[in-house]
């Protein structure tokens, strides 16, 4: 009989013989990026010659203005068309972008470690935006830094793709903890993410941050890029961890210096999952797909406590309704008609005592539980008074009279 631990096994030593031996089939660079750098190469070059070149494809098109109309972005009145938004971005800023509408399919596409996917993206994106704050505030190249969060740990997203289609070719359905699929594909995404880089021919510091930032064997040609992609790495697995990241927190990382780079990081989070949902896919209807994740019996923490009040999910034009069963302080158990993406970020509005609560939250789980739907969120990003409203709905503070 053939133990689970001994399929993991030939799982990844498979997975291995095709990193090592080259043989992994990786992504083509998209050609609409290649498009728009040779663009942007000249030394002279229109803003509208970017934006038809972004008109040519209507999903990267409205990424570009979504985008523009973030947090990130946003200045003064909602752009309404691409030159509007090319704009505003900024023509090299664009190019970025137009690489993570190139990426995002792969990352959010249906398959059964699809969570663990989604989660990764996020991650990145948050890691881009703190990086190009960061190289910012220390006088750094801002694009590139932009890039290098963004592309650091995109070898995890390939790596998943692969193990999924390996479990598909070997008729595996075994479900395994998200830690042991996040233990196997973390022992390969570097020499994934090295093998993309040089198949798409990134610069060579992208390989260099590839390889060191996470202690690595090699040298990097800008040891002050290298540390910007470090610490941000350390504030985002905090930020995923916990429903506010303050400058508490920060003060914690020895990475960041001091107070106002500590200020501009929590403003910069704030924003994190308005940019994430510019470069969302259309979310699915009232299915659970099939999943090789094996989730606990739950993500909230022990400090629980019972609670009565209703939650709503904001899904494009629809809203959902669901009631809040059960609190934590990292999170909300939730029951309801319809299930919700896993690994996704939702606007959510709770409306409890001392709501109600505006804020986006992260699905962790959504499992079926007899009739209805049971899922969990954890609250992603709070700061100001919505992390006070958190703090105080959990501790079960009254309304003031």
């Amino acid at each position: 009989m053939v133990t689970e631990a001994v399929r993991l096994l030939k799982l990844e030593a498979e997975l291995e013989s095709l990193v090592s031996g080259g043989r992994l089939p990786l992504p083509a660079y998209p050609t609409v990026v290649q498009r728009a750098q040779q663009v942007m190469s000249r030394d002279e070059y229109g803003l509208d010659e970017v934006a038809q070149l972004i008109a040519s494809d209507a999903s990267l098109a409205a990424d570009v203005v979504r985008c523009a109309n973030s947090a990130m972005y946003r200045r003064g009145a909602p752009v309404t068309n691409l030159a509007q938004a090319v704009t505003r971005v900024g023509a090299r800023q664009v190019e970025r972008l137009i690489l993570a509408s190139c990426l995002s399919p792969r990352a959010q596409s249906a398959g059964p470690l699809a969570t663990l996917r989604r989660i990764i993206w996020i991650e990145g994106l948050a890691s881009a935006a703190l990086c190009q704050e960061l190289a910012r505030i220390r006088g750094l190249r801002q694009e590139e830094a932009f890039l290098l969060g963004l592309i650091h740990d995109f070898g995890k997203i390939v790596a998943f793709s692969h193990v999924e289609a390996l479990c598909e070719k070997h008729g595996l359905d075994t479900a395994w903890p998200p830690d042991v699929w996040a233990d196997l594909v973390g022992r390969h995404h570097v020499a994934i993410g090295l093998a993309l880089a040089k198949a798409w021919e990134l610069p060579q510091l992208v390989r260099e941050v590839i390889s060191a930032h996470h202690g690595g064997p090699g040298e990097c040609a800008d040891p002050g890029l290298l540390g910007v992609v470090k610490t941000t790495d350390q504030v985002v697995e905090r930020l995923m961890k916990n429903p506010g990241i303050g400058e508490e927190r920060l003060a914690l990382i020895p990475g960041v210096m001091n107070l106002s780079e500590r200020e501009a990081l929590v403003h910069v989070t704030v924003k994190v999952p308005e940019l994430v949902a510019a470069f969302e896919t259309p979310v699915p209807t009232g299915t659970v797909p099939p999943t090789h994740i094996a989730h606990p019996e739950s993500t909230l923490e022990r400090q629980t406590r019972p609670v009565e009040f209703a939650v709503t999910v904001k899904l494009s034009r629809q809203t959902r309704e669901y009631k809040a069963t059960t609190i934590a302080p990292n999170g909300l158990a939730l029951t309801g008609e319809l299930p919700l993406d896993e690994g996704r970020l939702h606007e959510v509005t709770v409306h409890g005592v001392p709501g109600p609560l505006h804020m986006w939250a992260l699905t962790r789980v959504s499992r079926r539980a007899g009739s209805s739907y049971q899922v969990e969120m954890h609250p992603f990003a709070l700061s100001g008074m919505e992390r006070v409203l958190w703090n105080q709905l959990v501790a079960g503070v009254p309304a003031a009279a």
